[in-house]
């Protein structure tokens, strides 16, 4: 008796496959129900914003981070500032860095800049090389701020959260394997965690090392991208919060990925049921915040940021309305710098936290 393979069949013809152009391909999302969104909200400004912080901190999977210990590895005097690496030990499985950069003047007492990266790496934003951050955390101290920029999880020296086993990967933005498999959001989702949700935990960490070794009791926050998300997502979840800069962000998340084509790290699982961007940055009223968008940054084949969307100006709307809610309308400003994209404008975001 044989047991080997029968002779192939012929192959079909190529016009008796199904084609796309022969199937209905609308499959998008309707819209979120926002249940705990501000506009649907019956009462008080100051019990929607209990309610939606607290399901916030649980679609995050929140919990306040314990403190670690941190050591500095070496400085360095760069660009007429002070750039120390600094590295805390989070658990016994996990250590990470940050930037510290420090003026030549002295800085103003009890005051620090969170300096946020977007997707790529902190090292340019500390003047590895010029990219769309534009030395930010740099140009930032050369102006008097103390300036503190983490790496974040997923990124840089993090690029694999388990680089120091031989057989696991939890990669994001680059790999030791072929391609990228973003492990270290499915990893996160697998679990009811996300990169976001941890990522503010770490932002929140490194916050209270600044205010227990430096003596810090404001904190200035400003990212691009990725990092302006974060730039609004953690200030509710700290208790020395001033200004807030965000740039190329803050339109709904739901042009985020199918409309744009962004990346996982974003992703906050069930977002949209509960709330948006706009009710996000509206627990943080009535800090003053701007939302600065390049004229250029629209969605198109060759742009994969595509902050400037149509989604923008209802956002816009919206977060306005929360901070009237709050007596603080005035405190939310927008900024649209002509002919640029996905990037900072350095001389508005200076003059934010000059003013």
């Amino acid at each position: 008796m044989s047991f080997g393979r029968p002779d192939e069949p012929a192959t079909p013809p190529e016009d008796f496959y199904v084609r796309p152009e022969e199937l209905t391909l609308r499959a998008l999302q309707k819209p979120g129900k926002r249940a705990v969104a501000f506009h649907n909200y019956k009462g008080e400004p100051e019990a929607w914003r209990k309610a939606c912080r607290q399901k916030l901190a649980q679609l995050l999977a929140y919990e306040p981070p314990k403190p670690g210990k941190a050591r500095k590895l070496r400085s360095i005097e760069h660009a007429g500032v002070t750039i120390e690496a600094w590295v805390m030990q989070v658990s016994e499985d996990l250590s990470m860095p940050a930037y510290l950069v420090v003026p030549k003047s002295a800085p103003k007492p009890g005051h620090a800049v969170m300096a946020i990266h977007g997707h790529g790496l902190c090292e340019p934003c500390i003047g590895a090389w010029n990219d769309y951050h534009h030395y930010f955390a740099i140009a930032l101290a050369q102006a008097g701020h103390l300036v503190l920029c983490p790496e974040h999880r997923g990124f840089g020296a993090l690029v694999d959260m388990a680089a120091s086993t031989d057989d696991h990967w939890l990669d994001y933005w680059g790999s030791r394997r072929h391609g990228r498999q973003f492990t270290l959001a499915t990893d996160a989702f697998l679990y009811g965690r996300s990169i976001v949700g941890q990522t503010v935990e770490d932002l929140v960490r490194w916050e209270n090392w600044l205010a227990e070794t430096k003596d810090i009791k404001t904190v200035d926050v400003t990212g691009i991208s990725y990092g302006g998300d974060l730039a609004f997502t953690y200030p509710p979840f700290s208790k020395r919060t001033g200004k807030i800069y965000v740039s190329g962000s803050m339109g709904s998340i739901s042009a985020v990925f199918a409309r744009c084509y962004n990346a996982p790290a974003h992703c906050i699982p069930g977002i949209l049921q509960w709330m948006d961007r706009s009710d996000i940055a509206g627990l943080n009223a009535p800090h003053p915040i701007r939302l600065h968008y390049g004229e250029l940054d629209t969605p198109g084949p060759g742009n994969a940021s595509a902050a400037y969307n149509e989604t923008g100006e209802p956002a816009l709307k919206e977060l306005r309305a929360i901070y009237k809610a709050f007596g603080a309308e005035g405190n939310v400003t927008q900024r649209v710098t002509p002919a640029t994209g996905h990037e900072y404008e350095m001389d508005d975001l200076l003059k934010f936290f000059a003013d």
